[in-house]
């Protein structure tokens, strides 16, 4: 006990909560534990056993005094609040693959409620979403990304992590064209498939009113850009492996 006691001295003790501090914030707000339907104990039980296991393996640099500890501690909550915003960067991508497919496939207007988001939902985007949770589990990227958190200790030591050393903006703008280009280049031809069936409808039903074949235009469109999607969703796990991976190294 008396062992115990003796390393809750300045120099255990702060960068403890500095660690404790950036781990929580990137738990509290990654896309898998920022879910309204795991709990805030659970989040918090989580972090402070991780940090309790990376905390030996982590080389503290700069001595953590007192008087910088406050400024130490804020500057750890906001790497760990950019961290995973990245994350949810990438599953922001994933909302608007389902979108754009959304919108190809006429089921736009089928939206669902989410209570966990507090948003209204496309049901295709919820299927990607659901899909890309699964392969994040699956694929082992959870632990890339624990792996990559634990690698931040070497590149941004404890309390010596500065945002505006950084031109926030252009990262901004460089995450976000990353977002869409990578978006874009999965949804693109599924889109481009429903604008063409549109146009072949159009011109159809336009010359030929009365045949009654082009009665079936929704079923067929819906069920070839579905058939395309799931001929895609092998490419579609590669890339967003690549993209996820690329995120973090």
């Amino acid at each position: 006990m008396q062992s115990l006691i003796s390393l809750l001295n300045d120099g255990v003790l702060f960068p403890f909560l500095l660690l404790l501090g950036r781990i929580m914030s990137f738990v509290a707000f990654m896309p898998v534990y920022s879910h309204k339907a795991v709990s805030s104990k659970i989040r918090i039980t989580f972090a402070f056993f991780l940090t309790v296991f990376l905390f030996p393996l982590i080389d503290v640099e700069n001595t953590v005094t007192q008087d910088m500890f406050l400024i130490g501690l804020i500057s750890e909550i906001t790497l760990g609040l950019v961290s995973a915003m990245f994350l949810n960067v990438v599953f922001a991508a994933i909302s608007i693959i389902g979108d754009l497919v959304g919108f190809a496939t006429a089921l736009s207007m089928a939206n669902m409620f989410d209570p966990a988001s507090g948003t209204q939902q496309g049901v295709i985007g919820r299927l990607l979403y659901m899909i890309a949770l699964v392969m994040f589990f699956e694929t082992g990227m959870y632990q890339v990304t624990l792996i990559i958190l634990t690698q931040s200790f070497d590149m941004i030591h404890l309390g010596t992590f500065d945002i505006f050393s950084y031109d926030g903006i252009q990262i901004a703008i460089d995450e976000v064209k990353r977002m869409f280009a990578f978006a874009f280049s999965f949804a693109f031809p599924l889109f481009f498939i429903g604008f063409i069936l549109d146009v072949y409808y159009g011109f159809g039903t336009k010359s030929m009113p009365a045949f009654s074949p082009f009665v079936v235009t929704f079923q067929l469109k819906f069920a070839i850009i579905f058939l395309f999607l799931m001929f895609g969703m092998q490419i579609f796990a590669e890339n967003f492996r690549d993209y996820f991976i690329g995120k973090l190294s």
